[in-house]
């Protein structure tokens, strides 16, 4: 055996192999090379090497050698090596090598190795022999394109059928094609089987079982046999259906069969290789077929069976009748064989009473045995099942351990049952006529009816061949001269009562779609069908003879007791009864009920006919019948016809049939006399009588069943209704009469009666299953139906909700939905109980299930109830619940016994078992049920009741959370982990796309992972332990020898399928792969983000190299790049799916750079600069791959491609009839965060809209509505374009915030010098700056990350001295002062030049920022954030710019020596012209315009603002007096803004008050806040002194205004303006200097009057610097000001002399002795020594020297105002009459 393919490979050719089926041809290029592959594979088959002596050396050897590589094993590995290949009868090398492959498995499975091993070892081969099938059906489908069925063809003959190509010299071995190798699986298996069989009976017997951790592997290992058995038996019959067997082959199979010993599974498996080699070596049909190798087949079939009997007499005789129906063809009427008449006639004869040997044997009984055992047990109609445990009598049913048959297994059984019927009928009518002579004759001799009832056998083999196959049953339609329509014709006439129970059968069967439903009616209905004149009308079933017999037995059984069920299908004999009145009336008339059933539900024609025939109300019929005392399944009969009627439904028929079913339920429909309904006496009250029959039909299982079936028929929305759902099911006033109108009875029925009560008193799980399903359905429907949107919409749009909804009012909507009552029963713990019992289900048992059974149907409504529950309690808690109350008060109107539940999770707080159940299910591979767990296990994990109910909560440090523990307890955690990984590994579906269940799965899991890990990010989540965390109580790490540590946890695969997704096809980007990609990226988003998983994540991102694998693989947006196909080229570029797909990219981009920018920060924290280097390389455009070859990568610079604006803005459309629509109601919020449209929630308004505005008929004209409806589309491709626009807007700005974050910690983290760093700020720069100047003004949003990013770099533009700057530009080309000596003497011309090019594009780009600033600074553009920062860059280019003008101004250095020239040549040309000026003349040039905005802002904005544009405006004082220029002054004079600063002075005092000594409510406030933000970090009960601290922001505001003041008053002209408006006498109005600061403030706080002091020294400095500038034109109010305030400035000349306060002199170093301020002591130096108050006496130290500094510059100022006035000689009576020579102050 050549070496095991991967399972892998086999799964995904499985895949595409389907595809091709499904005529999906995408992948046809992987089909074929996935095929050369595993050739050898089909080749060699299931043939298996044994165990050999030599394998098991070398295994034990401990080296083995697999795909070219050397594997040592250690003594465990061998061991399991050893054990695998004993149970798989295999080598030991080849069970090696399925270990090796399955390692990985062990986190998928949740198993132990050994039995992953098994596990693949069969998953390979049924997927092997799964393929094969479905090669074999492609070669034999004609209608593929001719290149891939010719492949395909010439692929199957070569390496399945091992068929000799043409001209081949050497012949393929007889034992090496299909058929024979099948047959040697066969038995294969069989032996498998067996020896299975017998390990467990023999450990059984030895230890009780097998261990119970691997007794679900035997039962795999059991079930995974027989279906490749039943495989083997489907590729053998394909093989033999296109005669790829031989006589040898039939005779291998014939043995088999003989020695068959008992009828299961395997035995059903070859049926259908039965039939095609009957066909193939019996039919006259079939080109291999001869008369005389037919005949000897025939001989040693049918001959006595003493020699070789057959194990099984009636498999036997099943063998035989198959055989000779298909054999009889060469005789009989249209028989072919050239044989003398007489022969001719004799074989005929024998070959009949052949057939009628094996009809006694039991041959019809072992046919129909097989046909039902096939079909899935769950579903079959139990009056069918009845009838055939009524017919069948000589066969046993299939064993009970079987397995769930396949449907391709059915589709080939039923195929070839398909062919004995046909020919059957064909080739033996004289038996056929015979059969039914001999019943006749037995029924009339019998006393009892009895007869042999092989006829009746045929019909219900009929009725199972062709149930549920609508294609095969036009055979009986398509020609009325066939022998298959004749024998329909023939069966029906003169049939007795259980001839037309069977014939009504098979005429079900035929009836599976319309076209055959309306041929069946048509058949019966004597009016269409005269083809026999009145002979056919006499003596054929008609729809007359059904009414007349329906009316006749029905009165019949009326009048009789009920006769218990098990009476009624028996084998025996029974009492005697009147001729007239047969003993199997109830089995007719249930036929005749479900043929009327079948017929109604699936052609609408024959249902009109039933409901508006003229003479026959079956309606009435029906209900009178189901009132009478009738066995239960008649009854349920009953119900189900009337299902039927309502199939396809209109409103009206609806309304109708609910007054029907409560006229009936109340008694008001009349019953003939001598009857009895159920329920007992008729005179009781309404309600009492419907609760009375309730009570009857809830019994058992058919009825209840049936009955609810029917009213979930009621309450589904008629076909015609809109999408609006504003239509109740039924008439308003149903019941109106007897009790509150509605149908709240029903509801209490189903949900509180059955769904609660009476079916957990079924015994069997079947019934029970499938009577909750019914329940459920039920429920489900009653809770979609409900349109909450309808109470939103009319409480918040101008709407007329009443008139527009077809309801009579919203109220009685509300009251009357069986939504309310629905949900009133879910809060019942009974019901809810119910409800969780159905969701807890064995998972062994589901995943064996079809996605169609009843289990998982039963799982799937109960999730989905839950989850709508969930969904739409809030509106019945808060609207719907409250209404019902107010508007029933007083009726009567029971409620139901609730537990006292807040919200519905309450009542699943303590079913943790929940949790578990979800996960597993996600694992057993039903994609709908699935996708229905994961939403509920999403919203389940971001309900805030639950997560507060199972998370610790305060003093519950110790307790986890209970969702983790109980998935924890029994490994499920592991398990439903595992299962996450295994469908998220799956291969991409390539074909199917986003519409593959797979894909969609993969979408799901991701959304549940996301929504559980942010619902709370700061604990541990059920999420968390399915990546791979080990959970603490509120903490996680990372077990050792786990998953997570192993690197094969879900997280690490998360990583594996993000990084293997590309973004799409080659030449367009793809939106489902975008999406995956964008979905894995959220989750990581969300755990790097949290403090609880962040330092784990991100150290383990970094581990695996995330960085630069995602770097690698980033795309750039190019213009003509296509998204889906598309160009965008417009606004419909948004509208499809294309915008999603550039939305979803630029998401995924932003948390890319996102994480780059964290990263980039950690490296830098982590002192890692090999790394860090790396990281910089790759974001510069290299790095190196795994072959250490350079490899270019985008840079940084590069990936600044998203925020083009695109060619797809649109203006917004003009509307007349929705131009009233209130879009505010239809606003939501996506899963980023955006506001957008509810486009389905606009389309239900309209909707409404439109209701209320045809209320009016003038208005609403064809025209008109035409007119409406082409606006509406319009309307809504509107808002989807709106809803688009803003997601791009949003994720562009996110891209760019993530973008400037990566450049800024490049910026700040970068150990880039020189010109290396010039040139990367120069970069960057020139990068950000076309940017900022397109979007600085009208895009705030965008601008301000840009505004930022540029304020850093012009931060880190280092303006130093000419030599420096010098040096950078001879750095930058290689020629600075180390290459010359170090002397700038050697810059040559070419040199030179490039030094002023870098100087002058420097200046340039800086400058064109400052213009920038300046214009959106001048157009009021942005928030205050934005502002300040355009102020700032203002103000540090200004400052820049002026600090360069002086320092070229000044000599050079002596010690700079030649350097001067070289230098000032590059500043001159980074300066060109003087950059001071020329940005001052910048300023001047926008205007007053531009000084009246920052004046406004400097006045009125907020804090931030204000201070920066204070200091923007100093700066502009300053910059103009250092050149010459008072133009900013005098500006500011014109727009009074000095004036209005100046008079803010008269306030300063109590804004500076307010400021350092708030009011007590403001210190009570701040004293809570730090109180709240220590409470995590103080648990001891000492009382917490709280410090008040002042705003940071108001103090930085008050000092920017007074240096701007203080600017103004160092320059002549502004120090005129602010004393010509008041200066000296607002300071003085304002009482600044009135008062001792120590007085004033508590002078204990140092801190607060260190601050005081600085203000008044400014305040001071402000004066002082005032009177100086003006000279003598001020002197007199200086002295004045100094007259007034003498005792304070008195006092502080005397501190500042170190007099009386304790801040001693000197550099205000401490002595150690007390400290004293005001007159106290208030510590001492050894106090201060004490550990226990170092830290804070540190702080009184800094505050003290702080103190003691502006108290100097306070006395300063004051010296010189003293000096500038001359204040001393005044005082002193010095007045001097001229002059004094000498210098002079003033000038």
């Amino acid at each position: 055996m050549s070496e095991l393919t991967s399972l892998e490979t086999f799964q995904v050719l499985h895949r595409d192999l389907r595809a091709l089926c499904e005529k999906r041809f995408d992948a046809v290029d992987l089909v074929s090379q996935a095929l050369e592959e595993v050739a050898t594979d089909f080749k060699s088959f299931l043939s298996k090497p044994a165990r050999s002596s030599a394998s098991r050396t070398s295994v034990q050897s401990g080296k083995i050698k697999y795909e070219n590589e050397e594997y040592q094993i250690n003594t465990n590995f061998q061991e399991i090596c050893l054990q695998l290949a004993d149970f798989l009868d295999l080598d030991e090398l080849q069970s090696a090598k399925i270990l090796l492959d399955s390692e990985a498995d062990q986190i998928t499975l949740s198993r132990p190795l050994i039995e992953c091993g098994v596990v693949r070892f069969h998953q390979r081969r049924k997927y092997l022999l799964d393929c094969a099938r479905l090669l074999l059906q492609l070669s034999l489908d004609v209608d593929l394109p001719e290149a891939i069925y010719d492949f395909v063809k010439e692929y199957v003959e070569t390496n399945i059928l091992c068929q000799p190509p043409p001209g081949a010299q050497r012949l393929v071995a007889q034992q090496d094609k299909l058929v024979p190798k099948c047959l040697t699986g066969i038995r294969d298996i069989r032996a498998m089987l067996q020896k299975l069989s017998e390990r467990i009976a023999s450990q059984s017997v030895v230890s009780g079982g097998p261990p119970q951790e691997f007794q679900e592997t035997l039962e795999y290992t059991r079930v995974s046999l027989i279906q490749q058995h039943e495989l083997l038996g489907i590729v053998m019959w394909m093989g033999v259906e296109n005669q790829h067997a031989v006589y040898d082959d039939l005779q291998d199979f014939l043995s088999l069969l003989r020695k068959s010993d008992k009828y299961d599974n395997l035995l059903a498996h070859l049926f259908p290789a039965l039939g095609a080699f009957v066909v193939l070596f019996g039919s006259p049909e079939s080109n291999k077929a001869t008369i005389q190798e037919a005949k000897n087949i025939n001989t040693a079939l049918c001959k006595p069976s003493d020699n070789e009997p057959w194990t099984l007499t009636y498999l036997g005789a099943a063998v035989r009748a198959w055989w000779i129906t298909e054999y009889g063809g060469w005789y009989g009427e249209n028989g072919t064989a050239e044989l003398p008449l007489s022969e001719f006639v004799q074989e005929e004869s024998l070959i009949n009473d052949k057939f009628m040997e094996a009809l006694k044997d039991g041959a019809f009984d072992m046919i129909l045995s097989i046909a039902a055992d096939v079909q899935p047990s769950e579903w079959q109609d139990p009056a069918r099942s009845g009838m055939r445990q009524w017919l069948q009598r000589k066969a046993p049913s299939i064993m009970g351990d079987s397995v769930q048959f396949s449907e391709y297994y059915r589709a080939a059984l039923m195929s070839q049952y398909e062919l004995f019927v046909d020919s059957f009928i064909t080739n033996h009518p004289d038996v056929l006529r015979k059969l039914r002579v001999e019943e006749d004759e037995q029924r009339q001799l019998s006393h009892d009816h009895e007869q042999d009832l092989n006829l009746e056998r045929f019909l219900l083999i009929i009725s199972y061949t062709y149930d549920g196959r609508p294609d095969a049953g036009t055979a009986f339609w398509d020609d009325s001269e066939s022998n298959l329509a004749g024998f329909m014709q023939w069966a029906s006439r003169r049939a007795s009562t259980p001839l037309v129970c069977a014939f009504c059968e098979a005429l079900q069967s035929i009836s599976e779609n319309e076209d055959c439903a309306t041929a069946a009616h048509q058949f019966l209905n004597e009016k269409t069908n005269q083809t026999s004149g009145k002979m056919r009308q006499s003596l054929s079933l008609t729809w007359t003879q059904i009414f007349k017999e329906l009316i006749f037995f029905s009165n019949k059984i009326r009048e009789r007791p009920s006769v218990p069920q098990s009476h009624v299908y028996r084998g025996g004999k029974g009492p005697h009864e009147p001729t007239e009145s047969e003993p199997e009336s109830a089995m007719m008339l249930e036929s005749y009920l479900r043929l009327i059933t079948k017929l109604a539900s699936k052609s609408v024609e024959p249902r009109d006919f039933l409901l508006k025939h003229p003479d026959f109300n079956l309606v009435d019929v029906l209900y009178q019948l189901a009132g009478s005392a009738i066995p239960p399944r008649l009854r349920a009969c009953t119900f189900n016809a009337l299902r039927s009627l309502m199939t396809d439904k209109l409103q009206e028929d609806g309304d109708l049939m609910w007054t029907f079913l409560d006229s009936w339920m109340t008694g008001g429909m009349q019953v003939p006399s001598g009857t009895q309904r159920p329920g007992g006496v008729q005179t009781q009250h309404p309600t009492a009588l419907m609760e009375s029959i309730f009570a009857e039909i809830g019994n058992g299982f058919e009825e209840p069943s049936s009955f609810i079936q029917f009213l979930t028929s009621l309450i589904t929305p008629a076909g015609t209704q809109n999408a609006l759902n504003d239509t109740l099911p039924f008439p308003e006033n149903l019941g109106s009469a007897n009790r509150q109108p509605g149908i709240e009875l029903y509801v209490d029925f189903v949900l509180g009666h059955v769904f609660s009560l009476k079916s957990s008193e079924l015994e069997d799980t079947h019934q029970l299953r499938l009577i909750r399903l019914s329940c459920l359905e039920f429920a489900l429907i009653c809770l979609s139906t409900f349109n909450e949107n309808l109470l939103v919409i009319g409480s918040e749009t101008n709407i007329n909700v009443d008139q527009a909804i077809a309801t009579s009012d919203l109220s009685a909507y509300i009251r009357l939905h069986p939504f309310a009552r629905v949900m009133e029963w879910m809060f019942n713990d009974k019901v809810l109980q119910a409800l969780l019992s159905t969701v807890h289900q064995d998972a062994a048992e589901v995943g064996n299930s079809t996605p169609d059974s009843p289990i998982i149907l039963g799982i799937l409504r109960s999730v989905e109830i839950i989850s709508k529950v969930l969904e739409l309690q809030d509106t019945y808690l808060d609207l719907v619940r409250k209404h019902v109350k107010i508007h029933s008060a007083g009726t009567g109107r029971q409620e139901v016994s609730n537990t006292s539940y807040g919200g519905f999770e309450d009542g699943l707080l303590n079913h943790l078992s929940l949790v578990v159940d979800l996960g597993n299910y996600c694992a057993v591979g039903h994609p709908e049920l699935t996708l229905a767990c994961l939403k509920l296990l999403e919203k389940i994990s971001t309900s805030s009741r639950i997560i507060s109910a199972w998370n610790p909560g305060a003093g519950r440090a110790s307790h986890r959370n209970k969702a983790i523990v109980a998935l924890e307890a029994n490994d499920d955690g592991e398990a439903i982990s595992g299962a996450f990984s295994a469908e998220l590994t799956v291969p991409l579906d390539v074909a199917r796309e986003e519409e593959s269940p797979n894909y969609q799965i993969k979408i799901y899991i991701l959304e549940f992972l996301y929504a559980c890990i942010r619902a709370t990010p700061s604990q541990p989540t059920i999420a968390h332990l399915l990546l791979g965390f080990k959970c603490q109580p509120s903490t996680l790490s990372i077990e050792p020898n786990e998953a997570f540590d192993g690197r094969c946890s879900l997280f690490h695969n998360l990583l594996k399928v993000l990084l293997e997704t590309p973004f799409g096809d080659p030449g367009t980007v793809r939106y489902w792969l975008v999406n995956l990609k964008y979905k894995i990226m959220r989750v990581l988003q969300a755990l790097w983000s949290s403090p609880l998983s962040s330092c784990i994540v991100m150290a383990e991102l970094r581990e695996n190299n995330i960085l630069f694998h995602l770097l690698v693989r980033e795309m750039l947006i190019e213009s003509h790049l296509p998204w889906e196909g598309q160009m965008p080229t417009g606004p419909d570029f948004l509208l499809k799916s294309s915008g999603l797909t550039l939305i979803h990219f630029l998401s995924t981009r932003a948390m890319t750079l996102e994480y780059v920018s964290r990263e980039l920060c950690g490296v830098a924290q982590g002192q890692l600069p090999t790394l860090k280097r790396k990281v910089f390389d790759a974001l510069n455009g290299q790095t190196i791959d795994d072959n250490n070859q350079p490899m270019d990568l985008p840079t940084i610079f590069d990936l600044f491609d998203f925020l083009q604006d695109g060619p797809w803005h649109a203006a917004e459309p003009q509307f007349d009839y929705c131009k009233d629509v209130n879009t505010s109601a239809l606003m939501e919020m996506d899963a980023e965060g955006n506001n957008i449209f509810s486009v389905e929630k606009a389309k239900e308004l309209l909707q409404l809209k439109g209701g209320e505005f045809k209320s009016n008929p003038q208005l609403a004209t064809a025209d008109h509505l035409a007119k409406i409806e082409e606006e509406e589309g319009f309307f809504f491709a509107y808002l989807v374009y709106t809803n688009r626009m803003r997601q791009l807007s949003a994720a562009r700005l996110r891209v760019l915030r993530s973008w400037t974050n990566v450049l800024l910690m490049m910026i700040e983290t970068s150990d880039f010098k020189g010109a290396t760093k010039i040139s990367f700020l120069l970069q960057a720069l020139q990068a950000v700056l076309p940017s900022l100047e397109q979007y600085s003004a009208d895009a705030p949003e965008e601008a301000y990350p840009l505004a930022k990013v540029a304020k850093i770099l012009l931060y880190r533009i280092e303006f130093m001295d000419g030599d420096r700057m010098a040096s950078a530009g001879s750095i930058a080309n290689g020629t600075g002062a180390a290459a010359n000596g170090g002397s700038y003497m050697g810059v040559t011309g070419a040199e030179e030049r490039e030094q002023r090019a870098l100087g002058t594009l420097i200046s340039d780009k800086l400058h064109q920022l400052f213009q920038v600033c300046l214009q959106s600074i001048g157009k009021w553009a942005g928030n205050g954030d934005l502002r300040t920062i355009y102020y700032t860059i203002c103000y540090r280019y200004l400052t820049a710019m002026v600090d360069r003008a002086e320092a070229s101004a000044q000599p050079r250095s002596a010690a700079n020596g030649g350097s001067a020239s070289a230098s000032t040549s590059v500043v001159s040309s980074f300066l060109p012209g003087g950059g001071a000026r020329k940005a001052l003349l910048a300023v001047h040039t926008y205007g007053e315009r531009l000084l009246n905005v920052v004046c406004d802002d400097a006045y009125g904005g907020d804090a931030t603002v204000q201070t920066a544009a204070m200091t923007l405006l100093r700066t502009l004082v300053t910059s103009g007096t250092a050149l010459g220029d008072n133009t900013t002054i005098e500006t500011l004079n014109r727009l009074n803004f000095i004036g209005v600063v100046v008079d803010s002075l008269r306030n300063i005092m109590h804004e500076w008050m307010s400021i350092i000594s708030p009011s007590p409510e403001q210190q009570q406030q701040q004293a809570q806040q730090q109180s709240f933000g220590h409470s995590h970090h103080h648990h001891h009960n000492r009382p917490r002194q709280h410090k008040y601290t002042p705003d940071p922001q108001a103090i930085t505001l008050m000092h920017a205004k007074l240096a701007l003041l203080l600017s103004l008053a160092q320059t002549k002209s502004g120090a005129k303006h602010v004393l010509h408006a008041n200066l000296l006498r607002n300071v003085e109005q304002s009482g600044l200097f009135s008062a001792d600061p120590e007085l004033q403030l508590d002078s204990a706080d140092l801190a607060t009057l260190a601050l005081h002091y600085g203000v008044l020294a400014t305040v001071a400095r402000i004066l002082a610097c005032a009177v100086m500038s003006r000279g003598e034109h001020n002197v007199l109010q200086g002295r004045n000001f100094l007259k007034a305030h003498r005792t304070l400035v008195l006092h502080v000349l005397k501190r500042s002399a170190g007099i009386g306060m304790g801040l001693p002199g000197g550099e205000g170093g401490y002595d150690g002795g007390p400290i004293v301020v005001g007159g106290r002591v208030i510590g001492r130096g050894a106090e201060a020594g004490n550990a226990a108050q170092g830290k804070a006496e540190e702080e009184r130290r800094k505050d003290r020297l702080r103190a003691r500094e502006n108290v100097e510059e306070l006395a300063e100022a004051f010296m010189v105002l003293i000096t500038a006035t001359r204040f001393l000689e005044f005082e002193a009576g010095e007045q001097p009459v001229e002059a004094r020579r000498g210098p002079v102050m003033f000038h």
